[in-house]
C-alpha cells in the first residue's frame, strides 16, 4: 500500500514494487498512472471519513507493507492543512488501522524529510510531545495543531507546518518501535535530501528561487536526488533485506547530514521551531 502513489517518488516506488512483482495497491488525490498495479484508490487525506472509508469498505484487511509517501511541501498550503496531511492523517491510520492489518514480518516505511532533523534532541522532543501523544486521536490532533498556531500568532505559514510535521512524524516512528515490534512488524523513517519531484518549484519558492535552491541543497552528490533514489531505499526497508531493521531514520542524502554531524558543514534546523518563530518575530 502506498501513498501519493500517482507522482514524485511515490510513483517512482509504485513502479519498482511493480516490476518487482508486488501487488501494489495505489492510493492518491487521483488513480495511478502506472500499468500493473493491484488497484488505484482515490482518497482525501486531509478528511478522516475519507481515510475511514478507504479502510473500511475498500482496502483488503491485510497487507504486507504500507509506505506513507504522500505530502505538502506547505508553500501554497496553510499551517493547518500541512500538518494535517503530513502527519495527522498519517498518525491516524497508523494507530487506528495498522496495526491490526500489517501481517507478521511486515513493515511500514515513511517519507519524512531533512527538515525534520534533530528531531532527537531533548528541547525539540518535548514541543513535538504533544503531537505524538498515543492518545491523541484526529480531534485532538487537530485541536493542538490549532492551539499551536494560536500560539504562535495565529498566522503561521504552511512550510512551519511542513517542519513541524516532519520532525514529529520522525519521532513518532521511534516511538511506535515497541508497539509494532510485538506483532512483528518494523516501522522506519527515510529522510530524502531535497529531490526533483512536483513540489520542486514550491521549495525553490521558499527558497527565493532555483539557483539557491540548488546551491543549498546539492550537497556532495553534485546533483539533486531523484525519485528513485528514494524509490529504492524505501524498497530495501520494506523488504526482507531489511527484515531487523526497525526506528531506523535513513539519511538519502549523499553524506549532507553526516558533514554537518562531524562539524565540516554547519548544522541546520537545530532549534526549537519555538525558537526560529521568537527570532523571525523579533
Amino acid at each position: 500500500m502506498i501513498t501519493g502513489a500517482a507522482s514524485g517518488m511515490a510513483r517512482a516506488l509504485t513502479e519498482v514494487l511493480v516490476d518487482l512483482g508486488a501487488e501494489v495497491y495505489a492510493i492518491d488525490r487521483v488513480d495511478s498512472p502506472v500499468p500493473g498495479v493491484k488497484a488505484s484508490f482515490v482518497a482525501d487525506l486531509s478528511d478522516q471519513n475519507s481515510i475511514d472509508e478507504l479502510f473500511t469498505t475498500r482496502l483488503p484487511q491485510e497487507f504486507g507493507a504500507f509506505f506513507g509517501v504522500a505530502g505538502l511541501a506547505g508553500v501554497h498550503n496553510t499551517f493547518a492543512e500541512t500538518m494535517t496531511v503530513n502527519y495527522t492523517a498519517n498518525k491516524y491510520l497508523t494507530d487506528a488501522y495498522l496495526a491490526d492489518r500489517i501481517t507478521t514480518g511486515g513493515s511500514i516505511a515513511y517519507v519524512t524529510s531533512a527538515g525534520g532533523l534533530r528531531w532527537e534532541y531533548p528541547e525539540i522532543r518535548a514541543e513535538l510531545a504533544p503531537f505524538t501523544d498515543p492518545a491523541a486521536d484526529w480531534a485532538a490532533l487537530t485541536e493542538r495543531i490549532e492551539a499551536f498556531n494560536a500560539e504562535h500568532g495565529g498566522e503561521l505559514p504552511g512550510f512551519v507546518g511542513y517542519l513541524l510535521s516532519k520532525r514529529a512524524l520522525n519521532l513518532f516512528v521511534a516511538e511506535r518501535v515497541e508497539t509494532f515490534a510485538a506483532s512483528g512488524v518494523r516501522i522506519n523513517a527515510v529522510l530524502p535530501s531535497m529531490t526533483s519531484t512536483g513540489m520542486l518549484g514550491d521549495f525553490a519558492e521558499q527558497r527565493g528561487g532555483m539557483d539557491n535552491l540548488k546551491a543549498g541543497s546539492t550537497g556532495p552528490a553534485g546533483r539533486l536526488a531523484e525519485p528513485l533514489d528514494m524509490a529504492r531505499a524505501l524498497a530495501f526497508l520494506g523488504s526482507d533485506l531489511g527484515g531487523f531493521l526497525s526506528g531506523v531514520h535513513l539519511d538519502v542524502d549523499y553524506g549532507m547530514n553526516a558533514l554537518e554531524l562531524a562539524g565540516i558543514t554547519p548544522m541546520r534546523t537545530n532549534r526549537t521551531l519555538a525558537e526560529m518563530l521568537a527570532q523571525r518575530a523579533s
